[in-house]
């Protein structure tokens, strides 16, 4: 629902208990000052937006939410036609202890996928779309929004705006200097391992739901979060961390993420189509830079062509190049135990500034930003490839879907290698 990589459904006795603890707290009227969890303008949102996600389609789920618009470019760009060929009709992946090979376009039309685009360099190889859904439809984004927000704060960096990642966060948000927080950094918000408290289930005063549902998150970030180890001690995921990283940005830029990413990135490579990004209420106006920016598909593409190029568009800087590698590489001294998600970890993964890598060798690695339901940006830096998946549900677990990208990048690969190799016979 609201991170990456989770997506339980609600068992009928789990949720009758949920109902009336939160109706406990409807009818008792909650002060100011009592949890957060027991005000009423959140728990109606948890009540009647969440009986709705048990039954309806979760690409809809922004309509619930107010918004910051973010302006189309008025110079559209369109990606060179590819060929098609290059991309192979079966993939593989592991299920279980067996390599399952299936028809791709099987693949993608049985586990809900809505938009399915594949480049190489500058050309668009495939760009399919399913269930209903066309070029022009809006995709939530979901945690891929936290890979943008990444971008924008190696911007910040360069412009000056935010000194170094080792600041302390007190120094941007000095509210939080009496609460404990002053050993808590840029860099340890990036790499989910701050130590503030974020519990991941779904009952009402779990911080999970508290980070999407909450309509007055400033309020909630600087006066009732929680810290529960040191910093830089574990990997835990926690959206709190990227809501910070926006309040930070927020402070130091002078304009919203979603203004700063107009100006920045949406209008200067040329993005085809509008985009919003929602806010947790009108009132307040804070936008939910972990999970609730709204885009096209093919505007994402453009998103991760900026990156496979080192945040280079066609000769201008956009992001630095420094930054999209230190925060998309593995990082070989980084041996910290991961409390959350530990399947990616054992599997080869690692994570770095809001992106998920995968490490094939000592020199060749991949990432992707990813959202729950099955939302997918993946780089190959190798393979000159970029893969975008929008959805409804994963179909098959994440770590299925990067062995099935890494695929399909690896036989392209090999495909222009023999191209390239014919050619100078």
């Amino acid at each position: 629902m609201i991170i990456s990589l989770v997506h339980k459904p609600w068992g009928a006795a789990s949720f009758l208990a949920i109902l009336v603890s939160a109706a406990a707290g409807l009818l008792f009227a909650a002060p100011a000052s009592a949890a957060p969890w027991t005000q009423p303008g959140y728990l109606y949102r948890y009540f009647v937006w969440g009986a709705q996600f048990l039954v309806s389609s979760r690409s809809g789920d922004y309509r619930h939410y107010e918004y910051h618009s973010i302006d189309k470019s008025s110079a559209a760009f369109h990606f060179a036609p590819g060929n098609r060929d290059r991309i192979p009709a079966m993939v593989e992946y592991t299920d279980g202890e067996a390599v399952k090979r299936v028809a791709l376009d099987e693949l993608l039309r049985t586990t809900g996928t809505h938009a399915f685009i594949v480049v190489r360099d500058n050309r668009l190889l495939a760009e399919d779309y399913f269930n209903g859904f066309e070029r022009a439809s809006l995709c939530t984004a979901w945690s891929l929004s936290k890979s943008v927000t990444s971008a924008l704060v190696g911007i910040a960096i360069a412009e000056g705006y935010i000194k170094s990642l080792d600041d302390p966060i007190v120094n941007y948000l000095p509210e939080l200097k009496d609460q404990g927080f002053g050993a808590i950094t840029i860099r340890n918000l990036l790499s989910m391992r701050s130590g503030i408290q974020y519990r991941i289930n779904f009952f009402p005063w779990d911080e999970f739901v508290l980070a999407g549902y909450y309509p007055n998150l400033r309020r909630l970030l600087l006066s009732d979060l929680k810290i529960v180890e040191p910093p830089d001690q574990s990997f835990h995921y926690n959206n709190f961390n990227a809501e910070l990283i926006g309040m930070i940005l927020e402070r130091t830029t002078g304009r919203t993420p979603s203004q700063y990413l107009q100006e920045k990135i949406w209008k200067p490579i040329g993005m085809e189509y509008p985009a919003t990004w929602s806010i947790d209420s009108r009132a307040d106006g804070f936008e939910l830079t972990p999970i609730l920016l709204n885009a096209r598909a093919i505007d994402l593409a453009k998103f991760g062509r900026l990156y496979l190029d080192n945040g280079n568009w066609d000769g201008k800087q956009i992001v630095p190049a420094d930054w999209v590698v230190r925060s998309t590489a593995p990082d070989p001294g980084d041996h910290r135990p991961w409390e959350t998600f530990t399947r990616w970890q054992d599997n080869g993964g690692y994570y770095k500034y809001f992106w998920w890598g995968i490490s094939q060798s000592a020199d060749d690695y991949s990432y992707m930003g990813i959202g729950t339901y099955g939302q997918f940006i993946f780089v190959s830096p190798k393979a000159k490839v970029v893969i975008v998946r929008t959805a409804d549900e994963d179909g098959i677990d994440p770590r299925q879907w990067r062995e099935v990208f890494k695929y399909i990048a690896g036989q392209i690969d090999q495909s222009y290698s023999r191209v390239e190799r014919d050619a100078l016979k």
